[in-house]
């Protein structure tokens, strides 16, 4: 009985051994597989983030080796607004800027601003004009706003209107009434209108910005479209309707008559 017994413990020792030896392999096989999920997951990570990160970078033009002119003006209700034009040229922060001469200057210096991101948005905020889907504010300060602003006897709130003509010869606008600030400066030499008008009011009724000096600006030789040390145009040509007369020289002092 003693020998049976004995004979019994060898065996399941033997038993208990072998599965040892059984889940210690399962162990090691396990390890590198899980080394192997591990590694899989992290590719497909990096092709995550990279995907993202294309999607964030600037597509298309401007660069920042361009150098645009765009017309603009506001229109109010059924006239342009007599304080149409901003100057922000003394922070030019982005290079998407203006000098107060009607024109938006397009130049970027900084990659948050080209492509896709070279917008209206950009513009209003180096202008620091209050913009968005609703509401804009006026050169002179004075925010209009589709909530409570109408225009004359008009029974309905007025709607905000960005009208862009793609290039100087175009002689239909798009229209836009959603996602202004998105709206892209996308060419040379482009034309827009930024109009808080009556729902009635036809797009084709609202006048295109004048082009006279977008068009003798966007002729000039690059020598004379300088851009400054600083990142910043130098002032370009004064705009026909406020072009101060030069100051002649003062005359040379006559000698005193004699007698």
């Amino acid at each position: 009985m003693a020998r049976s017994a004995a004979a019994k413990k060898v065996a399941k020792a033997a038993s208990t051994g072998a599965g040892g030896k059984s889940a210690l392999s399962d162990r090691n096989f396990l390890f590198p597989g899980a080394m192997v999920l591990v590694a899989l997951l992290g590719i497909v990570l990096i092709f995550i983030a990279r995907d993202q990160r294309y999607d964030l970078a600037p597509h298309g033009d401007p660069t920042t080796a361009d150098h645009w002119h765009s017309a603009y003006n506001v229109y109010v209700c059924d006239e342009i607004s007599p304080s149409t034009y901003v100057n922000d040229s003394d922070d030019d922060r982005t290079g998407i800027h203006t000098h107060g001469d009607g024109l938006i200057h397009i130049h970027p210096f900084l990659s948050t601003v080209t492509g896709q991101y070279a917008t209206v948005g950009a513009f209003m905020d180096e202008s620091e004009l209050v913009f968005d889907d609703f509401q804009m504010e006026l050169p002179n300060g004075v925010v209009v706003n589709e909530n409570d602003f109408k225009c004359g006897d008009d029974d309905e709130n007025a709607e905000l209107r960005v009208l862009k003509w793609n290039t100087l010869d175009a002689e239909t606008a798009t229209e836009y009434v959603t996602d202004l600030s998105d709206v892209r400066f996308n060419a040379n030499g482009q034309l827009f209108t930024f109009a808080m008008v009556s729902p009635s009011t036809k797009s084709s009724d609202i006048p295109r910005p004048d082009d006279t000096f977008l068009k003798s600006y966007t002729t000039l030789p690059n020598e004379q479209q300088p851009i400054g040390e600083d990142g910043s145009d130098s002032t370009g040509p004064t705009l026909p309707a406020t072009e101060e007369p030069s100051e002649s020289e003062p005359p040379e002092s006559e000698e005193p008559s004699e007698g």
